[in-house]
């Protein structure tokens, strides 16, 4: 597809999608965010009296799985007010900071996205990782930018830009720590592991283009049509984002076929 074509059509259901944003909203999700931020609080949770990274990525699912599957504009402006609050942050341990500004940062409850162009690059996979292997093997790697001035990679951007270009429509996307990536890259394909030489690969080219911020994002994808015949298919897919919030690498991952 075209990027123009593209555009138009990320535009539309963009437009589309909005709407569902309202469908349960931040009358019922915000309460019981804060009802889990309460019980994580609590000494006999799993961090006791210290609120730990698990426990605010429990909460904020109440923003997603147990709301409408996204973060709108007022869930938005409320977790803003959370992120600026000392008072709020007292007791919430370091890892989960982390998670907490890099959520509120990605779900910016923008419902349009920007326009983000992607290509596959001239290289294989392989050439790459600069290693062969299942990885390698079941990996479509696509790479590009916004243009100056025309928004950021945030979640709209990511799960809209990985539909017009990739095919199947991802879950939403969440942050991951260098070591989580790690993990998920190195996780069975196909039920055996990729070698660590092509896992290595992918860390490295990921990581050289998000620099400092360290901006890595994970999704799973689910195609009941398959690409090459009939047969449901899935896996994961990792977006790399540059400091400027501009560029995105993706590497999507077939680990399963039925």
């Amino acid at each position: 597809m075209k990027p123009s074509s593209l555009r138009a059509a990320l535009c539309v259901l963009s437009a589309v999608a909005a709407p569902s944003a309202f469908a349960w909203g931040s009358t019922y999700s915000i309460p019981l965010f804060e009802s889990r931020m309460t019980a994580a609080r609590a000494s006999g949770s799993t961090g006791g009296t210290t609120v730990i990274r698990s426990e605010v990525k429990t909460a904020l699912e109440s923003f997603l799985s147990s709301d409408d599957g996204q973060t709108d504009a007022a869930e938005y402006a409320y977790l803003a007010g959370k992120v600026a609050s000392p008072t709020f942050l007292t007791g919430i341990d370091t890892s989960a900071r982390d998670y907490l500004f890099r959520y509120h940062e990605l779900n910016d409850g923008a419902a349009t996205t920007s326009p983000l162009d992607v290509a596959s690059p001239a290289q294989t996979p392989a050439q790459i990782f600069g290693a062969s292997g299942r990885l390698a093997s079941n990996a479509w790697i696509q790479e590009g930018g916004i243009p100056e001035g025309e928004g950021v990679a945030n979640q709209t951007t990511l799960q809209w830009t990985y539909y017009g270009y990739f095919g199947p429509q991802s879950s939403t996307f969440a942050p991951v720590t260098y070591a989580e990536l790690s993990a998920r890259l190195g996780s069975t394909i196909f039920g055996q592991a990729p070698s660590a030489a092509e896992v290595n690969g992918a860390l490295a080219w990921l990581s050289a283009h998000a620099g400092s911020g360290a901006r890595y994002y994970v999704a799973s994808w689910h195609d009941s049509y398959g690409r090459t015949g009939p047969g449901d298919i899935g896996g994961y897919v990792v977006a790399s984002v540059n400091n400027t919030r501009d560029s995105v690498r993706y590497i999507e991952v077939m680990t399963w076929s039925d």
